[in-house]
Formats: C-alpha cells, structure tokens, sequence
C-alpha cells in the first residue's frame, strides 16, 4: 500500500455553471485515494476520510476499479453508514453517484483467495446547496442518494386551487417526490416515475410544496416544473365537461402489483400512471368505495387490509383480515367491506367507518371471489376446494351475516359477478372451463356456458346500466335547465352520476322545495357547482331527458333526514343505483322541489 504523506489540492480554475447552479471539481497533483496494485488478500482498510466541509453533496471519480470475486470497496458516509457497496466489479474512468453529504469514507475488504488492481479515486466533485436556485423547485441532475428536501413552497396568495407542469419527471426505483399542502398533508406521491412535458391534478388552495426522498442505491434525473396553473374563482369555470373536461375529476384505475407490494394509480383520462402506493405484502384484490374516496386492498401474503385515501394517495389505516385474504367487495351503500380469506375458509366484515372487523361468516373451502348484489342484502362467495369435482357459491345475508344457501357451480369456482339488476350471479370456473348462471331469486344455477381454458375473471366483469325498472314512472320528462347561482362564501360540491341513467340534481332549502341549485347530469358524467353552507334537502329526478322521469327524494340518517354542509371543506357526492338504500324514497311528481 502507498503511503501518501502529502496532499496539494489545486482547485481547477473557475467554475462549472449548470443550468443555474454551482459544481466544484477539485483536482489532485497527487492521487487522492488509491489501493496496493494488486491489494493484498485477507485486507481489511479504512483510508482517511474525503472530507469537504462546505458541500452538501458528493461523488468521486475512478481512474480505475477492479475486484476479484467476493471482494468488496465500500463508500461509507460521515458516521460509516454505508452509502454503496462494489462487489466483483470492474471499470474505468467513471463516476459514483452523487451522495448527501460532506465526507464519504473508502474502506476495502478483502477475502483469502484470488486478488486484483484495486483501485484509484482521482478526483471529487461537490454541490454546496441542497438544489439549484430558481423560481420554481428544481433538482439536481441527476439527484444524490439519501437525500431528503422539501423546495421553498410555491405560494400564490390569490388561488383557491393550483397545479403544476413538469418538464421532466425522473425517479429510480423506490425514490419519491412528493406534492404537500400549505399544513404539510400529503397531495400526492410519485414514486419510480418517469414522464416529460405533463401537469398534475389540480389541487385545492394556495400552496404546494415539493418533496424529494431518494434511497441510497441508483439515482435518476430528478425533475424541473417550470409553469404554475391557478384558479382564482372555479365557480365561473364552465361546468359542462363534455367542453371543459377537468383532469381533477378524471376517474381512476387501481391496480395491485404483487411482486412489488404497492397498487398504481392511473389517470384513465390521460392513462398515465400518476402515483404508486406502498401497501401490504403480495396485495391481490382491490375495491373501491362508492364515494370514490376510499381504497381497499387484500394484501395476501401480510393478511391484512390497506385503506388509501384517493385524495392523498396514501394509506391511512391498515385491517387485520383473515389468513391469505383475496376477493374484496364494498357494500353499495359504503358502509361494509366483505374479504375472502382463502386460507381460513371464510368472509370478514368490516366496518367502514370504524374500520373493524365485526363478523367472520364461514365459507366454503379455498374461497376466492366476493360480489355484492346492487341491493346490498346478498353476497355471493365462490369456493374453490381443487380437491372437490364440482364446488361451490355460498350464499351471505348481509342483515343475519349468515349463510343462507350454497349453490353447486362447475369446477374450482373463482371470480363472481352480479348483472346491474341484481337479477344474475355469473361465476368463472378455473377447472371446468366455464361460466355457471345463477338465479338470485332461486339460487339455482339456470344455464352454463363454455369458456375458454382456465377462466378466472375477478372484480366487477358485468357491463351494462343500472335497471331502474322499479321505480315509479312519472309524467313525461320536461325539461328543466340548470339553475347554478354562484355562492362566494359556500363550499364546491363534485357531484358524480353512477345511476346508470341522466339525472337532475336539485338541492333545496331544508324543508322547502325552495332550490338552491339545479343541475343536469349525463350518465357517468360529474358536474361541480357551489352551494351554501348549512342545511339542505336532496332530490335526484331520473331519466331526464327521456320519455319519462321518476322523482327521489335522499333522506340521511342524521339531522333529521337532511344534509348539512360546513366551511372549509370540498364535498363529493355519488349518486348510483340503492346508494341510499332505504333512504333513497321515491316521491311523486307533486312533492318535487320547484
């Protein structure tokens, strides 16, 4: 090993200016640390430390490394955390990453057999700030290892809701950038992301702020916004979507990836993966309530469930379940989660809103798949036992949490759907290469029909509209325009029609058929308007604008059957098909609002 006595360090002259910020590069007369070539076997060494008391962050540059098999050149930080670890390696003249910090440590291990060169650090390179200066946040590029900064918050006073425009967004795998409000609650998290020249979701308020958290393996670009978007006043924005879609309303898919234990979230709109969620191990089935704000997942391998708030994309509360659990089913009215555990053999009931479990119903054996008539008061159940012939569909009332029939399907039953007028269950069979019809009036299966190999269809697979048959025809549908008064001390209101149908939408003064304001809304559209503050009644017309038209009124559970609103909140509201169960009551057309 060389001794190295002396060290001259000439700085290069100048400097390098990049897009805004400052790098040094410091030169050497003298090699700055360098290994025996070839080192020694059975070696174990620290060098003195590469310590620059001004920098926040670090790299170094080889001339050269070569290591014999199970050898290994680590970079330590300050206080020997290690920041990488080189094994079996060979290269010349290149870069480590950059890492956080002002002093990094080189220590080489050496096993009892074969050797090689080692190695010859050269140079170092350092940034003294934590990000480039500018009016907008801006990374490094590329970003450094264990690294964790929240940029000077982007404020506009004068916005009610903002959002941003990325030129380039670049993660590695397991960094994130994170969007937080003015209190420091989680926007939205982007995590191993890679996308250029795109906006976020429009956020309400008048600050963001943006957060990095890198791991200590491989780094990537990082990211620069450049623009702002604000709303001053959203209530004078056109609500008609067809012509101002809204990318902040836009439905989303979850999907759960069992290999890297988190669920992506895409914007279906722009079919762009807009966060990853870290959940439970092995995650399989998902639901999502029918308020759009809550998702659910089975995390399989860690028998437990993740609940995300959509409007933050993080999990807030995690469920114990049974063991292996995998289908997963909101009730229509979102007041219970029914999960499949495959590996107990039977069905957890949760509550919502206290998010505990409050029955376990025995299933048959192996269950995989979970539905929920649209009446909420049946939940079909498919048990895949391999070792039974034919197999079966355990029939659950929801009031009892009993078993009330067992219906023979075909072989390995898996996924199971209910038809949108609740009238049909279908069941994909994995072993018999079929799909069994079931009457949910009889509970007895009433055709069969072929399939291809191995059919294993899961989650909701029936298309078509909510039946609204039942209801009560009234007069031939009017039309009635939107009547949208502007509230500048209210609160905004997203309502999203789910019934299957066009609807109005007209809220009143409680107990007044006074409105506060009318609104049409096509089927799977969503419309937002302001209302005040306070208390409100409810009514929904349907079909508007069809032959005919049948009146509903929404009695709530609470304040006396009617709605309340309060300050300082954004409001959601989704209207589907037994969304209110028995509080959705059909009125005549002489009790309308006016």
């Amino acid at each position: 090993m060389y001794k190295i006595t002396k060290m001259i360090i000439l700085l290069v002259a100048g400097m390098c200016l990049l897009t805004g910020f400052v790098t040094t590069t410091t030169a050497l007369t003298n090699i700055l640390v360098e290994s025996d070539h070839a080192y020694a076997n059975n070696f174990d060494y620290i060098w003195p430390e590469i310590s620059h008391p001004e920098a926040t962050q670090m790299r170094l540059h080889f001339t050269k490394l070569e290591l014999d098999f199970d050898d290994k050149l680590i970079l330590l930080d300050k206080d020997g955390n290690k920041l990488v670890t080189f094994k079996d390696y060979k290269n010349e003249d290149f870069w480590t990453e950059w890492y956080t910090g002002n002093t990094i440590k080189v220590k080489l291990e050496t096993n009892r057999y074969g050797t090689a060169y080692g190695f010859k650090i050269d140079q170092v390179e350092t940034r003294n700030d934590m990000a480039p200066s500018g009016d907008l946040p801006e990374s490094y590029h590329s970003y450094a290892n264990n690294f964790n900064y929240i940029w000077p918050e982007i404020s506009r006073p004068e916005a009610t809701q903002m959002r941003l425009h990325f030129t380039k967004l670049e993660l590695d795998f397991d960094d994130k950038l994170i969007l937080l409000n003015k209190d420091g609650n989680k926007l939205v998290t982007f995590k191993d992301y890679n996308n250029e020249d795109f906006w976020t979701e429009w956020y309400t308020g008048n600050t963001i702020k943006v957060k990095l958290e890198t791991n200590r393996y491989e780094t990537a670009y990082g990211f620069k916004i450049d623009q702002v978007e604000i709303r001053t006043n959203p209530e004078s924005i056109s609500m008609d979507i067809k012509e101002t879609p809204s990318s902040s309303s836009a439905p989303f898919a979850y999907i759960t990836n069992g290999g890297s234990n988190n669920v992506s979230v895409i914007d279906t709109v722009n079919n762009t993966v807009i966060a990853v969620v870290d959940v439970g191990s092995d995650p399989f089935g998902v639901a999502v309530a029918p308020d759009g704000t809550k998702v659910y997942v089975a995390n399989m391998g860690s028998n437990n469930i993740s609940v995300i708030d959509t409007a933050t994309n993080s999990v807030t509360d995690t469920i114990d379940a049974g063991i292996n659990p995998r289908g997963i089913a909101v009730s229509p009215d979102g007041t219970k989660i029914y999960v499949v555990n495959s590996a107990s053999n039977n069905v957890s009931v949760i509550d919502t809103v206290t998010n505990n479990v409050t029955a376990s119903v025995t299933a048959g054996g192996i269950p995989y798949g979970v539905a929920v008539n649209p009446d909420g008061k049946k939940v079909y159940v498919t048990n895949g036992d391999i070792g039974n012939e034919n197999n079966t569909v355990s029939v659950i009332d929801t009031i009892s949490n009993n078993v009330i029939a067992t219906v023979t399907a075909g072989g390995i039953p898996y996924g199971v759907a209910v038809t949108p007028d609740g009238t049909k269950v279908y069941v994909a069979n994995w072993g018999s290469d079929n799909v069994s019809i079931i009457d949910t009036a009889s509970n007895i299966v009433i055709a069969t029909v072929p399939a291809g190999n191995t059919p294993r269809a899961f989650g909701q697979f029936i298309s078509g509209s909510v039946s609204t048959s039942a209801a009560p025809a009234g007069p031939e549908c009017k039309e009635i325009k939107d009547y949208l008064p502007v509230y500048t001390n209210g609160v905004n209101l997203n309502i999203i029609n789910k019934v299957g149908k066009d609807i109005l939408v007209v809220w009143t003064k409680a107990d007044s058929r006074e409105p506060v304001f009318k609104v049409n809304i096509l089927n799977e559209q969503n419309r937002t308007v302001t209302t005040p503050t306070g208390i409100v009644d409810e009514y929904i017309r349907i079909s508007y604008p069809q032959e005919v038209c049948s009146w509903y009124r929404v009695i709530q559970a609470t304040n006396s059957g009617h709605t309340q609103l309060e300050s300082g909140y954004d409001y959601t509201v989704t209207y589907y098909w037994g969304s209110n169960g028995t509080g959705l009551t059909p009125i005549p057309d002489s009790e309308a609002p006016e």
